[in-house]
C-alpha cells in the first residue's frame, strides 16, 4: 500500500510541471461603435373620449357615441383595424365638496356625489406617419377630447441595427489591427466577441394646434451598436 501511494506521489509530481509548463496565450481586446441615422416612419399616438353626465348610464351611452365617431373616423381614413386597440377604460363618480366641520353644526359635511366620468382611450399606430397630423385634427373634429401624445416608432429595425453592427465590429478590428502593427505582433484568430445593438425608445412629441393640421415633427434618431472583441496575438 506504502509503496502504491509512493508511486502515486511521484506521478503526480512529475504531471504538475507539465501542466505549470504549458504557454499562456497573448490576448488583445479592442471596442468599436457604430451608428445609422434613421427617420422614424410610424406613429403610435393615444386618442380617447371623456365624457359626463349625472349618471353613470348616460355618461357610458354619451361616451359610447362620441368614440364610435372617434373611430369611425380613424379607420375611414385607411387605418386598419388591427392598428386600433383599446388602451384604457373607466369609470369613476364626480364629487363635489370635500370633507370639513361645519360652523353651524358639530356633524361633519361629506362631499357628495354629482355625476359620472367616462374616459375610453385607443392606441392607434399610424404606419403613414406624414398622415399622422391629418388624422389628429380629424379625430379631434370628431369628437376626440384627450390625446395623450404622440410616439415615434421605425417599421424596420433590423437593417439599421445589423448596420450599426458591422460598423462597430469593423472599427473594433480596425483598433486591433492598428494596435497590433504599432506592437510588432499579429492577430492570430477571434477568442471572443460581444456585441449588443437596439433601437432608441423614441421620446413622445408635442402636438400644438394650426389651423389645417396638427403639425408633427418626428425628427431624426440614432440606431447604435457597441463591439468588444479579443484576438489572439502572436509575434510578427
Amino acid at each position: 500500500m506504502r509503496q502504491f501511494a509512493a508511486a502515486a506521489t511521484v506521478l503526480i509530481a512529475l504531471a504538475m510541471p507539465a501542466i505549470a509548463e504549458e504557454p499562456r496565450i497573448a490576448t488583445l481586446s479592442a471596442a468599436g461603435a457604430g451608428s445609422v441615422s434613421v427617420i422614424p416612419d410610424i406613429a403610435i399616438v393615444t386618442i380617447g373620449v371623456v365624457s359626463r353626465a349625472e349618471t353613470a348610464r348616460e355618461a357610458l351611452d354619451a361616451n359610447n357615441a362620441e368614440l364610435g365617431k372617434v373611430i369611425a373616423t380613424i379607420l375611414g381614413g385607411g387605418i386598419k383595424e388591427r392598428d386600433v386597440g383599446t388602451s384604457g377604460f373607466s369609470v369613476n363618480p364626480i364629487y363635489k365638496g370635500k370633507p370639513y366641520r361645519s360652523s353651524t353644526s358639530d356633524s361633519d359635511e361629506l362631499p357628495r356625489v354629482v355625476g359620472y366620468q367616462v374616459s375610453n382611450e385607443v392606441r392607434v399606430t399610424i404606419r403613414d406617419i406624414a398622415e399622422s397630423g391629418a388624422v389628429l385634427d380629424k379625430v379631434v373634429t370628431a369628437g376626440a377630447n384627450r390625446i395623450s401624445g404622440i410616439q415615434f416608432d421605425i417599421s424596420d429595425a433590423k437593417a439599421p441595427s445589423d448596420e450599426a453592427l458591422k460598423q462597430a465590429i469593423a472599427e473594433a478590428r480596425s483598433k486591433a489591427e492598428l494596435m497590433a502593427e504599432a506592437a510588432g505582433v499579429r492577430l492570430v484568430r477571434i477568442l471572443d466577441i460581444n456585441a449588443s445593438s437596439g433601437v432608441p425608445a423614441f421620446a413622445r412629441a408635442e402636438m400644438r394646434a394650426a389651423s389645417d393640421s396638427v403639425p408633427v415633427m418626428p425628427g431624426e434618431r440614432q440606431v447604435t451598436a457597441n463591439a468588444n472583441i479579443s484576438w489572439e496575438i502572436a509575434p510578427e
